[in-house]
């Protein structure tokens, strides 16, 4: 598979990055909007895009975040980085990029991202994949000063990029192979003599209110796309817990949405690519209109 186009446009005086796999695709495949996480950027998915050629993909830098993060395309702190404004740019580049109802793939902060998307705006996709976000409400757990304690530690610091690939690789032990340097490189910008994350302290701090704010609860008992939740077992036995507890109360409320559970660590799509795509194009196939089967069995088989 080639390299991603690379591709910009501008949202409310906001530029706005994102890369696209197989554009040649045309209308008739299914089209897929990824969301990364905190700290993370837009290639962050080409491990997952290699391994879905049929589809047509977007994969957004959203704000803060790898190129669309850098100076001059930064928004403004504090009402720049607002959950209404990364819906909206979702929004954006949905109708930017003409991408018929796509399903919305969603990693952590971004699965969060999607839930509202699809919740709030369930014309415009035709499914979700949640891939271990916070599956129920963080309020419903503990204080925002308290969440502030161990949601914001201290951002790293790099004398080179390759002291940075090192960290990296250390983080994604067990996962990491050359085909994540696209992703390190594009979450780093360099300050003074040093390497730092594109997403800095006061930013991150404002994405994560957002997320702290955002109702999840009501989202998911709202959600009428074909849905499923990717959720990692790994992890502080405080977050696994949670998430236990958020899948029981999801079956409750919404037992349309599919729940699996992947014996690795946070960062599932790296780990687990191939049960990661096969879920995608699954999940593309139930969101798929009627009328379109033949062009789903034609994914399917790619």
């Amino acid at each position: 598979m080639g390299q991603p186009a690379d591709g910009w446009f501008e949202r409310d005086g906001v530029d706005l990055h994102f890369l696209e796999w197989n554009r040649e695709a045309g209308h008739e495949a299914s089209a897929v909007l990824l969301l990364h996480g905190l700290s993370s950027n837009a290639h962050y998915w080409d491990r997952l895009a290699s391994r879905l050629t049929q589809m047509r993909l977007v994969a957004l830098d959203q704000r803060a975040h790898g190129l669309t993060g850098r100076e001059p395309h930064a928004p403004r702190l504090p009402e720049g980085l607002a959950m209404e404004e990364l819906v909206g740019d979702a929004v954006a580049v949905i109708r930017e990029r003409e991408l018929a109802r796509p399903l919305v793939v969603g990693h952590s902060w971004g699965a969060t991202v999607g839930l509202e998307l699809a919740g709030r705006h369930s014309d415009l996709v035709s499914g979700l994949v949640f891939i271990d976000g916070p599956i129920q409400s963080a309020a419903n757990l503990f204080s925002w000063e308290e969440a502030q304690g161990f949601m914001q530690p201290p951002l790293p610091r790099y004398s080179t990029f390759a002291e940075a690939v090192a960290d990296s690789r250390r983080d994604f032990d067990g996962a990491w192979a050359e085909d994540l340097e696209p992703f390190v490189l594009s979450r780093l910008m360099q300050s003074g003599t040093e390497f730092v994350l594109t997403l800095t302290s006061e930013a991150r701090l404002e994405l994560l209110r957002g997320l702290y704010d955002s109702p999840v609860d009501q989202l998911w008992d709202d959600l009428e796309s074909p849905a499923l939740a990717m959720l990692a077992r790994g992890g502080p036995s405080r977050m696994a817990d949670s998430r236990a507890a958020g899948a029981r109360r999801l079956a409750a409320s919404n037992p349309s949405v599919r729940v699996r559970w992947f014996d690795t660590p946070h960062d599932i799509p790296l780990f687990a690519p191939d049960e990661v795509a096969e879920e995608v194009r699954r999940v593309a196939a139930e969101a798929r209109p009627a009328g379109s089967e033949a062009a789903v069995g034609d994914e399917l088989e790619g």
